[in-house]
């Protein structure tokens, strides 16, 4: 134990400077028992005997009194860093040699940046002005993803003072530069034909503007459907289907990395709303009142405010404004509208949420794709047996200061006696969301409960599995349940493929997926054989950028060539 506790503390009391400032009493402390244990490791060799050198004189009264000693540098050190974590609530996230290494190096803005993705959900990195020499100032003027897409802020920013104050401030300078810019991206909207328009802005920006005017028209096509044009909505669906055959040209066209995934993106999402406009019409359905069109995601700019707002049923919530990058999103089938619905719905009730089902239906991935959906920071934990209820209650508090929602993945492998602490946990947030408070104690502490968005968990499970417990009723009782099946391969196949820049997709989803199918029915049961919802998508990718090589050949010659290349290799001889 001393050890274990010795070799984890020398680095952060002997390395950090920073440390032995804020701390002298415990650096003191340490030293000195660091020059025990080094005087003890002396002489360890001079008795070879373990048995002997275990009981000499006064040894064990030594040994625990170095550990008595190692427990209060401990204490000393995670209170201090606790007054951090509640300055800048993400710091809950962040594991704590990395903490230390923020807090050490934070009057020097460069060597904070490689830890800047851990307090971001897409942040990578900063840009900076230059000085006269050309070395970068503290002044920051915007902000690289992870896919090193740049977004330039309306104002700079500048990054001196305590590192986790100028973090604080630097979260809610990008929320505010993102909100400026979603206004100037609605005005520059009807300046440019849309596959002109899409290139000028980033892709965050550019699918919450599609989705408003997607919104938009759709309501507009209710109001003439009332005045009496029935072919309101039918003219409205041909449109959507004219702008999805430019973006399918536009991806054939020699585009970059960034470009073509938005264009994708935008794709897969326009598809969904021809699908579900393609629906209201199938159905004659003609007010906005109607469930199909209640239960989507609809974007609105609230004019008082001019934040974005989005509606789906009868809730409503503000967009979030956490910079995403350009992450993509996930085809949006019927499963997934349903799982939308519930985790919104038990938003509304202010509870958690929890999808449940197989591996590979996408319960994390849905989750998270909602948080992204309504600009929200999502933290994933994997949960295992390890964890207990002072590292849970870590998260929670994060959580609720933070205003970001959790995704508990594999939740009940928890142990049971962790999971009824859990519940009370989280009960205590929950009680303080109903009752509007700003602050709350939550394990004897008064901690602030950020409002804007309220915080949110959400936990994933895996039926059958070997040591996997039963939820507690108390626990069950705190989130709502969302049964996840498997998910419409078919249709994520089919726009897969059409945003990848194949006109057949339909045709050759159907095709893909019967040998996918049979493979599975029909080949041995090997370990590393995959022909899932991974599987397919990672083949589809590989397919998209086989066709963008060979223009010459049919769409189907090209598919065939990716499915062989991509399976052969990985079949036994007797398949």
């Amino acid at each position: 134990e001393v050890m274990g506790k010795w070799s984890n503390l020398q680095s952060i009391f002997i390395g950090s400077a920073d440390i032995r400032v804020q701390l002298p009493e415990d650096s003191k402390r340490f030293d000195g028992i660091d020059a025990q244990w080094k005087d003890l490791m002396k002489e360890a060799i001079n008795e070879t005997n373990a048995v002997v050198a275990c009981n000499l004189e006064g040894r064990l009264e030594n040994i625990e009194g170095m550990l008595a000693g190692l427990e209060k540098c401990e204490k000393a050190l995670a209170d201090y860093l606790e007054t951090k974590r509640l300055a800048y609530p993400r710091f809950y996230f962040v594991a704590g040699a990395d903490l230390l290494d923020i807090l050490s190096k934070g009057s020097n803005p460069q060597l904070i940046l490689k830890h800047m993705p851990k307090c971001f959900d897409n942040i990578k990195t900063l840009e900076f002005n230059k000085g006269d020499d050309g070395v970068p100032t503290k002044v920051a003027i915007g902000m690289y993803s992870e896919e090193m897409e740049y977004v330039s802020w309306p104002n700079t920013f500048t990054c001196e003072g305590a590192v986790e104050v100028w973090l604080f401030n630097l979260t809610n300078h990008t929320h505010d530069s993102l909100i400026i810019r979603t206004t100037e991206c609605v005005s520059a909207f009807d300046e440019k034909p849309r596959e002109q328009f899409i290139f000028d802005w980033c892709a965050m920006l550019v699918s919450v503007i599609c989705r408003i005017v997607y919104t938009e028209d759709v309501n507009w096509s209710f109001d003439q459907l009332e005045e009496g044009n029935e072919n309101a909505m039918r003219d409205y669906n041909k449109k959507q289907v004219d702008m999805l055959d430019r973006y399918a040209g536009l991806i054939l066209t020699d585009l970059d990395g960034n470009d073509r995934k938005k264009i994708i993106m935008l794709m897969t999402l326009d598809v969904h709303a021809r699908d579900i406009t393609q629906k209201l019409i199938d159905d004659k359905l003609e007010t906005k009142d109607v469930f199909a069109w209640m239960s989507q995601l609809k974007f609105r700019t609230d004019e008082k405010t001019n934040i974005v707002a989005i509606d789906i049923c009868d809730y409503t919530t503000y967009y979030g404004y956490e910079y995403i990058g350009n992450c993509g999103c996930l085809v949006v089938t019927p499963l997934t509208d349903r799982c939308y619905i519930t985790l919104t719905q038990a938003m509304r009730l202010i509870l958690g949420g929890a999808p449940a089902g197989p591996a590979g239906t996408g319960k994390t991935e849905t989750t998270k794709d909602l948080g992204r959906a309504l600009g929200v920071m999502v933290y994933v934990f994997n949960c295992s047996d390890q964890m207990d209820y002072k590292s849970m209650g870590q998260i929670f508090k994060g959580l609720s200061q933070a205003g970001c929602w959790g995704c508990f993945d594999e939740f009940n492998r928890i142990d049971i006696s962790v999971l009824s602490v859990v519940s009370t946990q989280y009960k205590t947030i929950l009680d303080a969301i109903r009752a509007q408070k700003e602050r709350f104690d939550f394990e004897e502490e008064n901690i602030p409960l950020c409002s804007t968005p309220y915080c949110c968990s959400f936990i994933t499970m895996n039926p059958g599995y070997a040591g996997r417990t039963e939820l507690p009723e108390s626990v069950k009782a705190l989130f709502r349940p969302c049964a996840m099946i498997t998910p419409d391969m078919d249709l994520i196949c089919e726009i897969m493929l059409m945003s990848e820049g194949y006109s057949e997709g339909k045709v050759l989803a159907r095709k893909f997926m019967m040998l996918y199918r049979l493979s599975e029915a029909l080949l041995s049961n090997q370990k590393h054989y995959d022909w899932k919802l991974r599987a397919v998508k990672t083949t589809l990718n590989v397919a998209g950028a086989m066709r963008r090589l060979d223009m010459k050949n049919t769409e189907s010659r090209v598919l065939l060539r990716a499915l062989r290349d991509f399976n052969l290799g990985k079949l036994v001889a007797d398949d």
